[in-house]
């Protein structure tokens, strides 16, 4: 996924990985495509109230136009994306979030959503995320553990008509699913586990085949 990130971010901002104790080449193929790496001293687990405890704190001090904090299969999508961040007077912009759909794990050399165009439109608080901020006029985002919900501080206003999505890189291919969710079912902590975080890591093959093939898509991109 890095190479996507780096091929999206890199051409309009500063790109900086969050990145715990990984035992893959992280560092070193992020470093080579122009990212910049913030180590965190951290178990090898999933842990979402200490995951979303440095996503409250690492843009602290930024003194960007605005700031995206997102996870590694996020991407922050408009097709004048630059052009149209320039024009939002608000401090906050709540963009459309959609899971992305692939029957095939993409190859492209381009930009991953010239390959998965397809997803769905979440209902509820998981039809947005708001990890889209001024960090000049917002002192603190206070996310909850997901970043799905925040309580922010500052001069706070909401953009909610940007045209601006997320496109969740979801489900890319069965297998990979099947993979990507096996190996986190057993980096959950105990934190995770003891408040119902990332449950559906544990989901069997047969309720991804279901999401699979019963899932409505609709043209995203």
């Amino acid at each position: 996924m890095i190479p996507y990130l780096m091929r999206h971010y890199g051409q309009f901002a500063r790109v900086i990985f969050l990145e715990g104790n990984s035992t893959d080449n992280t560092i070193e193929l992020a470093t080579s495509l122009g990212a910049e790496v913030w180590h965190y001293d951290m178990p090898d687990e999933l842990d979402d109230t200490l995951h979303v405890k440095i996503k409250n704190e690492c843009w602290l001090g930024s003194t960007a136009d605005w700031v995206m904090v997102v996870d590694a299969d996020e991407f922050v999508y408009h097709p004048d994306l630059v052009n149209r961040l320039s024009t939002i007077n608000s401090s906050i912009i709540i963009p459309t979030f959609h899971n992305m759909f692939s029957d095939v794990f993409p190859t492209t050399n381009g930009q991953i959503y010239d390959e998965v165009k397809y997803g769905t439109v979440d209902g509820g608080i998981w039809r947005s995320k708001p990890v889209i901020f001024k960090p000049g006029e917002i002192q603190s985002m206070n996310w909850h553990p997901g970043s799905h919900v925040a309580s922010p501080v500052g001069n706070v206003s909401y953009n909610y008509g940007s045209g601006i999505k997320i496109l969740h890189m979801r489900f890319l291919s069965r297998e990979w699913v099947y993979e990507h969710y096996y190996k986190n079912s057993h980096r959950i902590s105990k934190t995770n586990l003891a408040n119902d975080y990332g449950g559906q890591y544990f989901w069997d093959h047969d309720i991804i085949d279901k999401i699979f093939t019963e899932t409505k898509l609709i043209k995203i991109v």
